[in-house]
């Protein structure tokens, strides 16, 4: 991402800030929190899903190296001596509702992608904190005063907070 920046073939990106290279300018722009998803009339869920049956059922995982069987939310059932089944590894998120709406596994993923398939799958809360992550916007220094770059930035974080920021930017590194 750095020297796609820097030779000009990339504008911009939306990444989390771990993942941004240092020399790079940033503005978080969310916190993100999970949720789980399943398919509606999955027959082993209830009103609520419990630790054990979350556990015990089938999940798909987001692992955009590819093959990665490991995430956060292994990190969170570790730290209670517990694990789950991972049966699929997807290389991103918007491709998991779908798979879920149509089979038995179920998946933790960011509330946003989940919120506007309601109806294809069915929320719920987890059954154990997973930690959120932040998203971040990342560009090069030289345009930080571009006028039409400026436009662009204030515009996505106008569209992520749904409320105008005032024509300030506030990068959180400089």
């Amino acid at each position: 991402m750095d020297a796609q920046m820097a030779r000009g073939e990339v504008d911009l990106a939306l990444t989390t800030p771990g993942a941004a290279p240092d020399n790079l300018r940033m503005r978080t722009l969310y916190r993100e929190a999970y949720i789980a998803i399943a398919r509606p009339g999955h027959p082993a869920l209830s009103d609520r899903l419990d630790l054990d049956t979350f556990c015990r059922l089938d999940h798909v995982i987001v692992s955009p190296e590819g093959g990665g069987f490991h995430g956060p939310v292994d990190d969170a059932l570790a730290a209670v001596g517990l694990s789950r089944r991972v049966a699929l590894s997807a290389p991103g998120f918007l491709v998991v509702p779908e798979i879920v709406a149509r089979s038995d596994m179920i998946a933790l993923v960011p509330t946003r992608v989940a919120a506007d398939r309601v109806g294809r799958v069915r929320l719920l809360d987890p059954p154990l904190p997973v930690p959120g992550f932040d998203m971040a916007m990342v560009w090069h220094e030289r345009t930080t005063t571009h006028p039409l770059h400026q436009w662009l930035r204030q515009r996505i974080g106008e569209l992520v907070s749904g409320a105008r920021m005032d024509g300030r930017e506030m990068p959180t590194r400089p």
